[in-house]
């Protein structure tokens, strides 16, 4: 079996959910997989990366493919539907209509959805009291961030009525740096540092995430939350109601499973990943005096 990532073994939400892939499916079946780096290598090389991970589908030969996230599918479905090797895909924002998955029989998987109801209602309770909140929500420039503030901004018209959200998409790092730093003089009552992996810096070399992220929390003037898991830590987000890249992993892998016991795909129907973990950092929620509901609080995951 072949996983062909969208990005990288670095990245925590691609060892989150391989791992879960490795604890469900090995040591039954072999497993190995394929970096497409789309999150560091520029979009003009991303086509290229496109036929490296082809080409290592067509030399190891597998009994199924895991896509995960846009990227991937974006580049290697056709080939794959034409191949007829079972695929499942993993962290898809766009609607799979638009690649046209729903006609490809051997296809079935997990699309992957931002939390923002339940996510702005946990921050709406947290903060200090107030009229009127508003929420900044912060994105890079790649494709799975213009996917999910897409999604974001079409759901706003159900949101509370309280509560204002701004969504801005920044590939620069002055630009984040900026942005952050006049957050509260812009009346933001808190941020959502949502995906930030893709930004660059002045002369157009791709930021170290993580650096990013540490850098935020140490100088927002305002309390940053994160949509993702990945994205929580003592030097990172604060927390939030996240999606959490290993449950993510664990679905796709036993559909992996049934499929190769012998199911067939076109039998087994996409979900959607809507179950959201409450997960914290307690030095975040210390640093920010932050009070947690207690049926919240039971719930938490916590993380240093």
């Amino acid at each position: 079996m072949v996983v062909i990532e969208s990005y990288h073994q670095g990245y925590q939400w691609d060892k989150q959910y391989y791992q879960a892939i490795l604890d469900n499916l090995t040591p039954q079946h072999e497993v190995s997989y394929f970096e497409m780096d789309t999150k560091r290598k520029p979009k003009s090389q991303h086509a290229e990366r496109a036929d490296k991970a082809w080409q290592f589908i067509e030399q190891q030969k597998p009994q199924l493919v895991i896509l995960a996230d846009d990227n991937a599918v974006n580049f290697l479905h056709q080939r794959l539907d034409t191949s007829q090797i079972p695929v499942v895909y993993l962290g898809v924002n766009m609607n799979p209509r638009e690649y046209h998955l729903n006609q490809h029989k051997l296809f079935t998987g997990v699309l992957e959805r931002p939390l923002l109801k339940r996510s702005l209602i946990l921050i709406h309770r947290l903060l200090p009291q107030a009229q009127h909140r508003k929420i900044l929500v912060m994105f890079d420039q790649g494709n799975t961030s213009k996917l999910a503030a897409d999604y974001i901004s079409k759901q706003q018209s159900s949101m509370l009525s309280d509560i204002e959200v701004s969504i801005v998409q920044l590939n620069r790092l002055e630009e984040w740096q900026q942005q952050v730093l006049s957050a509260k003089e812009q009346g933001y009552n808190a941020i959502v540092v949502a995906l930030y992996q893709t930004v660059r810096d002045a002369d157009n070399r791709s930021v170290d995430a993580e650096q990013l992220l540490k850098w935020i929390a140490e100088n927002t003037p305002v309390p940053n939350f994160g949509f993702w898991g990945f994205s929580v830590s003592a030097e990172g987000n604060i927390g939030g109601y996240v999606l959490d890249g290993y449950h993510h992993g664990t679905i796709a892998a036993k559909m992996a499973a049934k499929i190769l016991a012998g199911e067939k795909p076109e039998n087994i129907f996409p979900v959607t990943d809507d179950l959201g973990t409450f997960m914290f950092s307690r030095q975040g929620v210390e640093k920010w005096q932050l009070n947690l509901p207690k049926e919240i609080e039971k719930q938490t995951l916590w993380v240093d």
